[in-house]
């Protein structure tokens, strides 16, 4: 009986030979909020400041990152509907009129020796006009949001507040209605007292 609980409590030599299970997290919550939140962040009690140069939380050094590995990361559907992305149409007609406008006007003044160059002023134009015009739709947008959240914020607030004034003013109603019955009741109140 005692051999069975030694057996079950002593080491596994498997288990120290695994990498993975000695970097468990102090607590496991694969369902709630904030198991989710590890997933997401990872573990806090892990040190945030490690420099990318050391291995990865895989345990495999930067440098064994290949192309391939890059590309199984994305997916056919991504590469296929990108521009279904918010500001990525804008910023992709943009950049195709810049890049056809420039490299248009290069050629044209180049004449037939530049049309290699005009090309390249055009795919250049292309790539930094689109570029810039998708950070700044993005960074746009950002400020929509915080915009929207403050005015819901502010829209809580107004609520609260008509909310409190609807309040204060039932408790007004209420305790000017309880005078007026105090006052009717009253026995100092005249028009209590019936003389016939």
């Amino acid at each position: 009986m005692a051999e069975d609980t030694l057996e079950s409590t002593a080491p596994n030599s498997e288990q120290h030979n695994n990498p993975q299970e000695q970097k468990k997290p102090k607590h496991e919550f694969p369902k709630s909020q904030v198991g989710k939140l590890w997933d997401a962040f990872g573990n806090p009690e892990e040190s945030a400041n490690v420099l990318a140069t050391g291995p990865g939380s895989s345990g495999r050094d930067s440098s064994d990152v290949t192309v391939t590995d890059a590309m199984k990361s994305m997916s056919l559907k991504d590469a296929t509907t990108f521009y279904k992305k918010p500001c990525a149409r804008d910023s992709l007609l943009l950049g195709i009129g810049a890049g056809f406008g420039i490299g248009g006007v290069r050629g044209v003044l180049g004449g037939l020796r530049s049309i290699w160059t005009a090309c390249n002023w055009a795919v250049g134009a292309f790539a930094i006009t689109s570029l810039a015009a998708h950070e700044f739709c993005q960074r746009r947008r950002i400020q929509e949001l915080d915009g929207m959240k403050q005015a819901v914020e502010l829209m809580k607030e107004l609520k609260i507040k008509k909310q409190q004034e609807k309040e204060q003013k039932a408790a007004e109603v209420a305790a000017r209605l309880a005078e007026e019955e105090r006052k009717r009741k009253s026995w100092t109140n005249l028009s209590n007292y019936k003389f016939w």
